[in-house]
């Protein structure tokens, strides 16, 4: 019965709260969520919810110049951004309302959405409707072709205001709305070719005037951090190679293209016959008819794969280019380059062979456009990548590249082989019979998408299905090897990383002082190191995946922070790395915001004076009776260094630790939390909890800082007891090192940060970011009590040091959060997971 009502109650609050959220989305973002709504009711009055707007109707708001006789019928027109062509396409359009407007809704407020709305797609559509009628004017091909069309094209208002929006966003956000939305359009105008393109087109450039209309002139940020000219250069190349690998598909997917690029678009589609028509073949016995049916039976995933593989390919480099990989751009660059010789083939050569031309659309001077501009285009593409390498600074090691090199061709030589050996054993299975010269030559055929060798250059073709699948599967398999060796080459690309020297050029650094109670954690193993010019500075940071995560602070003065964090976030952009500082005091996030950088909340450092140390008072009951305990029980505190000890303490200290993590059957955590190897270091001093019996109870290490050589603060790091030691022995350790400290005249003693844990202890997120670092802390809390540790240090009556956590880029969170993962637990097993994840219920 409790279970049943448990259930029942759970219900009416999921209702509560999912009305909640949607009151709350609606008050945040009105003007998206009216807009919808509105869509929606005109599409169910006018009954076209399904299938879009009657031919009546269509003909009366579409936007287009036929039939405009009047001005009421030119202001219809208008109605054309307020109608959907079909139910996809009218959920579409809403989302992208809820998303698009609703983000420039957040940013600009509901006034200007609901100006920029109305007035880009007012704007789009004269705009476009102007430029058709100029174009029939003048007798241009495409504006003639599309002279009978009625256009709706309701993204476009959408994709207007969010432009209008970019104008009030930081500089990377502006960059990153613009740079996508204009290569996105630009897609889908070359290689689908329709109308609503350009109404997309022109509204999105309205937009972006109306923003810089709309834009305050006040907006100042005193030290922006911009992005390298290297990043500048990688992200606009990212997008070229992109829209090269999307567009095609764009083209295959759009029902009768006339775009500009569309016939190169095209060349990836299938030039077979379909299979119905390959099946009335089966009733005729005619040598063309037999080898139709032969063609049609390669409608299927080889020859689809080898369609598509090349573009995945493009679009596998797009992604390594933008973050600096100089190995993917002379991959793009050869693919590009291939496609464009191809292109030039089919176009060019293959009309002087066959007995039929390709296709193209309009009279000879813009078919022989259009067939230029189709190789043009990657051709430019490649030669634009050659021209820019020098920024790709991310290289691969020359051994690697070989072996990229030989993996590629050895596996092409080894395809070729398998495909003609087999090929020459079923010969005479060919459509129609081949010879071996005639493998030999059609095998580089076998490599390429079937529509770039045109229907009547396409060799022979085996009716055995055996043999049709070594005939289909020879050129999937060379390209997915080709993404495969890519993905591995680029993975082992050279960054700065640690060597000796390097250790003790940190170790002289910290040693003259710098900011930071945690700085020593930089000397850890498993750190890489990046200095400034003058070797006077540096930052300790891990590479994991693309992203550096600093360890703390940048080691440096507190005058040169700035410059130091500037120079080392342009150095990552450089190498492919997006650099995020963790664990920084919260005084130096004033630099972070004049970036333009985000800030989070990832802990709070619990910061003692030993000077002004004092146990009076009712707050310090548990700390005086531990150390009163400690008295009557005969257990002493040992200051000391792990080099000191005696083999029979060491012993019981290893013990102690390796006791403590096979209880949790979950691996030791790194990153900010130390373990044994650390307590090792010869500048860490120790404080023991030891009976009379010399048996430790409990042990604890103190990382030092330094200024001018001297140690002025130690920082709490390693604490580990005893199971069945005495009660508040660590609050007699940690009472035991402070008093301590107040006789060697430290100025801090800090009890270290607890990772992802406030005093608050608060867990009501406000943010995406803080929900994703909120579930990092609730699966890590069960097992290892970031806050049970934060509380029992609030015993001490510490001062709380805020610790923050700065990234550029917020759509990298995701990244970030799975990084922060893998630093804190590099040794997590599969098996071990699913133990991780059932103590967070």
């Amino acid at each position: 019965m409790t279970t049943t009502a448990g259930r029942g109650d759970a219900t009416p609050g999921l209702v509560a709260r999912s009305s909640t959220t949607l009151v709350r989305f609606a008050r945040d973002q009105p003007v998206s969520v009216i807009v919808s709504a509105v869509l929606v009711l005109v599409a169910v009055l006018s009954g076209s919810v399904v299938r879009g707007p009657s031919d009546a109707l269509r003909d009366l708001i579409g936007a287009g110049v036929d039939d405009r006789s009047s001005a009421h019928a030119w202001i219809a027109t208008l109605g054309s951004v307020l109608f959907s062509g079909s139910l996809p396409e009218l959920v579409t359009t809403v989302i992208a309302v809820l998303v698009l407007v609703g983000a420039a809704e957040r940013r600009i407020g509901w006034q200007r959405t609901i100006v920029a709305y109305l007035a880009t797609g007012v704007v789009a559509t004269v705009i476009g409707v102007a430029v058709q009628a100029i174009g029939i004017g003048l007798g241009e091909v495409w504006a003639l072709t599309v002279a009978y069309d009625t256009t709706l094209h309701p993204f476009t208002p959408a994709l207007g205001t969010i432009m209008a929006a970019s104008a009030f966003a930081g500089p990377l956000w502006r960059r990153r709305i613009r740079l996508i939305g204009f290569a996105s359009i630009t897609t889908f105008l070359l290689y689908d070719g329709h109308p609503s393109g350009l109404y997309a087109l022109a509204g999105a450039a309205a937009g972006l005037l109306l923003g810089r209309i709309m834009r305050p002139t006040d907006r100042h940020v005193e030290r922006p951090w911009t992005r390298s000219s290297h990043h500048e250069a990688r992200v606009l190349l990212s997008t070229l190679v992109a829209i090269t690998a999307l567009g095609p598909v764009v083209t295959l997917l759009t029902r009768s293209p006339i775009g500009a690029l569309a016939p190169l678009g095209e060349l990836f589609g299938s030039a077979l016959p379909l299979r119905h028509t390959a099946a009335l073949c089966r009733f005729q016995a005619d040598t063309d008819c037999t080898r139709d049916l032969a063609l049609g039976g390669l409608h299927g995933p080889g020859t689809i794969a080898l369609s598509l593989l090349p573009l995945l390919t493009l679009l596998v480099c797009a992604s390594l280019i933008r973050r600096g990989r100089r190995l993917a751009v002379r991959v793009a660059a050869i693919v590009n380059a291939l496609l464009a010789v191809l292109a030039a083939v089919y176009y060019g050569i293959l009309p002087l062979t066959a007995q039929t031309t390709p296709a193209l659309p309009g009279h000879l001077v813009e078919r022989l456009f259009l067939a230029l501009l189709s190789v043009v285009a990657p051709l430019s593409v490649a030669v634009v990548l050659v021209v820019f390498l020098h920024h790709f600074t991310v290289r691969t090691p020359r051994v690697v590249a070989r072996q990229f090199g030989w993996t590629v061709g050895s596996t092409f030589v080894a395809l070729v082989v398998f495909y003609v050996s087999t090929g020459y054993l079923g010969r005479d299975r060919f459509t129609p019979a081949i010879s071996f010269p005639g493998l030999l030559l059609s095998a580089p055929e076998r490599f390429i998408p079937v529509g770039f060798l045109g229907l009547h250059r396409l060799g022979p073709v085996p009716d055995d299905g055996p043999l049709r699948v070594v005939f289909e599967s020879v050129g999937p398999v060379f390209w997915l090897v080709v993404i495969a060796a890519l993905l591995v080459a680029t993975s082992r690309s050279t960054t700065q990383g640690t060597t000796v020297r390097a250790r003790g050029d940190v170790d002289r650094i910290l040693r003259r002082g710098v900011t930071g109670a945690l700085s020593h954690m930089a000397t850890w193993e498993g750190n890489s190191y990046w200095f400034t010019h003058d070797g006077q500075a540096a930052v300790a940071y891990r590479v994991i995946g693309n992203t550096a995560i600093t360890t703390g602070d940048p080691l440096c003065s507190a005058d040169r922070t700035a410059d130091v964090i500037l120079e080392f976030a342009r150095w990552c952009d450089d190498h492919g790395l997006s650099p995020v500082f963790y664990s920084v005091r919260d005084e130096i996030a004033p630099v972070f915001r004049d970036l333009g950088w985000a800030l989070l909340p990832v802990g709070e450092e619990t910061v003692l004076h030993p000077a002004t140390f004092t146990m009076k008072g009712k707050k310090w009951q548990d700390v005086r009776s531990s150390i009163n305990r400690a008295e009557k029980l005969d257990v002493r505190a040992e200051w000391t260094t792990y080099g000191a000890l005696r083999p029979a303490i060491t012993q019981q200290i290893d013990d102690i630790s390796e006791q403590w993590v096979a209880e949790k059957d979950l691996p030791e955590l790194g990153f900010t939390l130390g373990g044994l190897d650390e307590l090792m270091d010869r500048d860490v001093a120790l404080m023991l909890a030891v009976d009379s019996s010399d048996r430790v109870l409990a042990v604890t290490s103190w990382l030092p800082s330094y200024r001018d050589g001297e140690v002025i603060g130690r920082t709490l790091d390693f604490m580990r007891r005893r199971p069945d030691s005495m009660n508040g022995v660590m609050e007699f350790v940690i009472a035991s090192a402070a008093l301590r400290g107040r006789d060697d005249g430290l100025e801090f003693l800090s009890l270290s940060g607890a990772p992802l844990a406030t005093a608050d202890g608060s867990g009501g997120a406000a943010s995406q970011t803080e929900r994703l670092l909120g579930f990092l802390a609730r699966v890590l809390e069960p097992a290892y009590g970031f806050q049970s540790l934060l509380t029992f240090k609030q015993k001490f009556q510490p001062e709380f040091v805020p610790l923050v956590m700065a990234y550029p880029d917020p759509l990298e969170l995701p990244t970030i959060g799975t990084a922060l993962a893998r630093a804190y637990l590099p040794e997590l097993s599969v098996r071990q997971v699913p133990k991780l994840l059932r103590q967070t219920r």
